[in-house]
């Protein structure tokens, strides 16, 4: 109970009382030439325990392990600030204009829903602009830096797809029609035996080639049934496998009773492999391996980065 309510505590004095905290500031770290001040990490501090649901969980460990992490974050921020000055990336009032157009088409909104939206979230349209403006620029620094580095060749990508080729193989599928008769409650024999010749005939004219649905009409108020689209045949139901068991496009299944009801199916289709998988999937594989080439590399600019920067953590 303590601890929760020193969390608590914390969060109150962080939020409520951030003018004070900004005149008795202290320097958090030092990046380059350019200071972090212990505001701006209680200010980061105070909008993660915000964000966190378990907030008054936290032990006195993760607590400073957080505390820890965004002082990290801030100086990273810091050093790609820099990158960016240093590089003189920027971004016009057109470019921004387009960008926000862009983000708003894409979510439906018009200019004045996207105010609304941003007002629920306690932003305002100049500190939105700066946040997007950061991340094209942030975008412009890792297409530069980053990106440009990252290649994936063809080679690559085929001896992924030769390494995982079941992830990618196509589960054996059927598409079949039905055609279904509801057996009688209390039928005497004379009734099933009228039923089953019924199903004889009709399994006679789809096997000799008849249209499914012109056959399907004609059954009227007798029959249910109808296409029932392509189906994972390992997820069947085991009497309707056993059923369907070999039977080729255009084959009809002998008569089989389930449900109080005796059924035929016609296999329209089957799809038990995909002669162009390779060329179906060859996108999805090279686009995955430059996003875990990209994000390797990432680390290793975040790290050359840091290795190349002067850093003093005061705290």
């Amino acid at each position: 109970m303590k601890r929760i309510l020193s969390l608590v505590l914390l969060m109150f004095v962080l939020l409520t009382y951030s003018a004070i905290a900004k005149t008795l500031s202290q320097v958090a770290a030092v990046v380059n030439d350019e200071m972090i001040s212990t505001y701006q990490l209680d200010q980061a501090l105070a909008q993660a325990l915000a964000n966190k649901t378990d907030k008054n969980q936290l032990s006195a460990a993760q607590f400073d392990q957080l505390k820890t992490n965004l002082l990290e974050k801030l100086i990273n921020d810091k050093l790609v600030e820099q990158r960016i000055a240093e590089l003189e990336l920027s971004v016009d009032g057109a470019e921004l204009d387009a960008a926000i157009d862009d983000v708003r088409k894409k979510n439906g909104l018009t200019p004045d829903t996207l105010k609304q939206a941003l007002e629920a979230q306690g932003l305002t349209m100049d500190r939105y602009r700066e946040q997007i403006r950061k991340e094209i620029l942030r975008y412009k620094l890792l297409g530069r830096e980053v990106n440009y580095k990252v290649l994936v060749t063809s080679s690559e990508v085929r001896k992924y797809f030769d390494e995982h080729i079941e992830k990618y193989q196509v589960e054996p599928k059927v598409r079949i029609s039905r055609i279904s008769y509801s057996i009688p409650i209390q039928a005497s024999e004379e009734d099933l035996a009228a039923l089953r010749e019924k199903l004889t005939t009709t399994r006679e004219r789809l096997a000799a080639g008849e249209s499914f649905d012109a056959v399907m009409v004609e059954q009227k108020d007798n029959a249910t049934g109808g296409d029932m689209g392509e189906l994972v045949e390992a997820d069947l139901a085991a009497p309707l496998q056993e059923a369907i068991k070999g039977l080729q496009p255009g084959d009809v299944s002998q008569p089989i009773e389930l449900n109080n009801q005796l059924h035929l199916f016609l296999v329209t289709n089957r799809i038990t492999s995909d002669t162009n998988l390779f060329d179906r999937v060859k996108d999805e594989i090279e686009e995955q391996l430059k996003r875990e080439k990209t994000d390797l590399r990432f680390q290793e600019w975040e790290h050359e980065l840091r290795a190349n920067a002067y850093v003093d953590i005061r705290i």
